[in-house]
């Protein structure tokens, strides 16, 4: 456009034949000529060139009926080649029809079929067009790796989300710091701060990177509320002890299949989380009575460590109540 204003003005100037009859007129109307002209040839020296329109891509075709070599156009993308081009037509194109495209200039006879199809791990990011095939993506909680949509990685007890997997990476998952926990298995969740202690209550339970830190009162362990039982199961949930020695408590006082106590092989129970599990429903439902007596129960089975462990810390939350009536012995 301002390339146009420019030749405008000049033409429109020369068209004044008595003005241009003036400026050529002498020496001085030479340089008023100059002067008057150089505005315009500085607009058309600094505009850009009109751009010169896009020619199609062209091929070589050899005209059976002449033997002529031809240099035809190709066709555009969305559409395929429906007859060549001769001495004296163009090529004819025409457009794709639905499920098929083309993504390129081209003088294909018929359009691709869209072949792209999503299976049940997938979504689809780009549906069939006349110009592109269909494009699938890992639908969300799978991540691409190679040709195969891969569910993402869950980080286990112990272990939080870092980095929050996407349709291209999996899970990161990183360790627990010393003040943070996961007692579960997930591909979304991060480690999650131990709770702090507030309003008269302490910490009974001190957490890990497996289960939160756990608050009560002395008196509720004493009163032998539900809070006493969750504080069992806890205790145990922390303590590293061996396959064989869980089996023996299990099977001594737990198992109703179990006939030979503490031998413990009649039945062969392999996983650690299984055992922990039945010793955790036998807290939540044997009489209190009976809870009093762990330390022994423990010992009997050649868990004493543990039972020293429990009887510790029991004494640990009585110190910090001196008027507490907290014991482990059964009345």
């Amino acid at each position: 456009m301002q390339q146009q204003e420019g030749f405008l003005l000049l033409a429109a100037f020369f068209h004044d034949r008595r003005k241009w009859s003036i400026l050529t007129n002498g020496q001085q109307g030479a340089t008023l000529l100059v002067l008057l002209l150089l505005p315009a040839l500085l607009l058309l020296s600094v505009l850009p060139a009109a751009p010169a329109e896009e020619s199609a891509p062209t091929f070589e075709y050899r005209d059976p009926a002449t033997g002529e070599t031809l240099n035809c156009n190709k066709c555009p993308p969305g559409t395929h080649m429906a007859a060549h081009c001769t001495a004296s037509t163009p090529t004819q194109c025409a457009p794709c029809g639905g499920d098929y495209f083309t993504a390129l200039w081209n003088y294909l006879p018929r359009c691709l079929y869209c072949s792209n199809f999503c299976n049940s791990n997938q979504e689809v990011e780009t549906e069939c067009s006349p110009t592109t095939n269909r494009v699938c993506r890992c639908r969300q909680g799978f991540y691409r790796l190679d040709d195969f949509c891969i569910r993402h990685t869950e980080c286990g007890p112990g272990h939080g989300v870092q980095t929050t997997g996407t349709s291209e990476r999996d899970t990161v998952c990183q360790k627990c710091s010393d003040d943070s926990f996961s007692s579960s298995s997930s591909a979304l969740d991060s480690c999650v701060k131990h709770q702090e202690c507030a309003n008269g209550k302490i910490k009974l339970l001190h957490g890990s990177a497996y289960q939160d830190a756990m608050c009560g009162t002395c008196e509720d362990l004493a009163n032998g509320s539900e809070t006493f039982r969750t504080f069992l199961s806890g205790f145990f949930s922390m303590q590293k002890m061996r396959l064989g020695k869980l089996k023996r408590f299990v099977y001594k006082y737990i198992s109703t299949s179990a006939e030979e106590g503490c031998i413990g092989d009649a039945t062969p129970l392999k996983q650690r989380g299984s055992l922990l599990d039945q010793i955790k429903g036998w807290l939540s439902t044997s009489p209190e009575q009976e809870l009093r007596k762990l330390p022994q129960m423990l010992k009997d089975c050649q868990l004493s460590s543990t039972a020293e462990k429990l009887e510790a810390r029991l004494n640990e939350i009585k110190q910090q109540s001196p008027n507490c009536s907290l014991s482990l012995t059964a009345n």
